[in-house]
């Protein structure tokens, strides 16, 4: 998100990967206002809508972050290929075919569509099977298990690009077989379940568990990792069990793994959320933001998960759970994805801690009010989803959320700016000032207390510390 900082003499530079999901979030912003102002403007724009925001930004961010994750929990080499080298290719090879894959969807080209939606599935299994090789012999490590997430997503993943396969030649095939054409309802759903739920939802859930207790600074619950391994299975069962029931068309089947879903969420991965936010008090516009979009991302599972049960068959479904689907992006990962962000950036900058801080600031401007318009204008676009009359209201609504979104971006550029200006001039003034060094460790600690906790990137301290000064880029 931000300009790149000056490295220490000798240092080598690394590719900038992050870059890829910045200039993707700008395009979901300028798309989303096109929608929302005008829906035939750009070609498939519903598919456009949805997938700039889950392929673009989200899959850039979870290949790039779970690499930084993997590295620090299993304690890989600094120079490790897979997660440097070979994740820049990832990233090069997986953008390159998502731009192919738009192209071929807003041209109609079946067999381009086939073949890109192939390669971002072939980028995705090479990045679950590194992560898999990476984590061998080390799952026993206390933490691991938000790589054995990361895994289980990157599965999901590869089955939703075989899914879009078949889905592509119903739309665009004069020749698919009518049983292809009467099943595309239920595969696109199966296929909206197993990329969103399956892919996003368990990085997502496997990151938090981690992550939110470095956010607020303080010891992560002693059940929370126990819990959360438990919950997985459940979690990615009940991805499987509503994705193949999406498949064959049966719906209550659908309801009930993604209730299944939405229950381990809650349970076995908000609950010690929750706990450690009371313990520790949330704080700050980057862990209000991320308390939202999971509070959002449980409400919209829930209501998703009981109009499959209601719903007569897939296209009914579709049609009510599309504002719940608008809502569950933007009021629950797009406000997850913003606070971990808002987070994250200003600590892998670096710099020391009062460098960090002057990369929080601007984050941090009308964070009160930013936070306020947003989630009263999603609380308003839920209560309004279905009312005859509520059609008027609804684009400025979305046009309120679309703009805090907007100001997120502003702001991240306006932190970048400010905190490498304020590295550059520290190196200006002391060359050998010590925490300009390239790192790509996690320098905050996860534990703190005595006896517990870990140390992401260094030795456990006796007491929660502010970020410290070793951060840089991520490949």
């Amino acid at each position: 998100m931000s300009p790149r900082p000056a490295p220490t003499p000798g240092a080598r530079r690394r590719p900038r990967t992050d870059r890829m999901t910045t200039v993707w979030l700008i395009a979901a912003v300028v798309v989303a206002a096109i929608t929302v102002i005008s829906r035939s403007a750009l070609p498939q724009p519903l598919w456009t809508a949805i997938h700039v925001v889950t392929l673009g930004v989200l899959t850039n961010a979870i290949l790039q972050w779970s690499w930084y994750f993997a590295k620090a929990l299993l304690h890989l080499p600094v120079h490790d290929h897979r997660a440097g080298r070979d994740a820049v290719r990832r990233s090069l090879a997986f953008n390159l075919a998502l731009v192919g894959l738009v192209a071929s969807m807003w041209t109609a080209w079946v067999v381009g569509t086939i073949v890109f939606a192939g390669l971002v599935g072939a980028v995705i299994a090479w990045h679950g099977l590194a992560l898999l090789r990476a984590a061998r012999g080390r799952f026993a490590s206390r933490f691991a298990v938000v790589i054995r997430y990361y895994v289980a997503a990157a599965a999901f993943l590869v089955i939703g690009c075989v899914l879009a396969g078949f889905l592509t030649v119903a739309m665009f095939s004069a020749d698919a077989p009518d049983w292809l054409l009467d099943s595309r309802d239920n595969l696109t759903l199966a296929h909206a379940i197993v990329n969103l739920a399956g892919w996003v939802g368990l990085s997502i859930s496997g990151t938090v568990v981690t992550l939110w207790p470095t956010m607020l600074r303080t010891k992560i619950q002693p059940d929370a990792v126990p819990t959360s391994l438990t919950a997985m299975p459940v979690l990615a069962g009940g991805v499987a069990v509503a994705g193949l029931s999406a498949a064959l068309g049966w719906l209550p089947g659908v309801g009930l793994g993604l209730a299944a879903f939405a229950v381990a969420l809650a349970g076995g991965v908000a609950a010690p959320l929750v706990r450690t936010a009371i313990r520790a008090t949330v704080r700050g516009y980057a862990s209000w933001t991320m308390a939202s979009g999971l509070g959002w991302a449980v409400v919209c599972l829930l209501v998703i998960a009981f109009h499959a049960v209601a719903a007569d068959d897939a296209a009914a479904l579709r049609n009510a759970d599309l504002p719940w689907l608008a809502l569950l992006g933007g009021g629950g990962v797009g406000q997850i994805f913003i606070g971990a962000l808002s987070y994250l950036m200003p600590v892998v900058i670096g710099g020391g801690p009062d460098i960090v801080r002057r990369g929080i600031a601007p984050l941090e401007t009308a964070a009160a009010t930013r936070l306020a318009v947003r989630n009263a204008a999603i609380l308003l676009l839920a209560v309004t989803v279905g009312p005859a009359g509520a059609g008027a209201v609804r684009p400025l609504l979305w046009g309120l959320v679309i703009a805090c979104f907007a100001v997120d971006v502003v702001m991240f550029a306006r932190s970048g700016k400010t905190q490498a200006a304020a590295r550059r001039a520290l190196a200006a003034a002391s060359p050998q000032a010590p925490g300009l060094s390239v790192s790509t460790t996690f320098p905050v600690s996860l534990g703190g207390a005595k006896g517990g906790g870990l140390a992401i990137g260094s030795p456990a301290p006796a007491r929660p510390t502010p970020p410290r000064a070793n951060g840089a880029s991520s490949d």
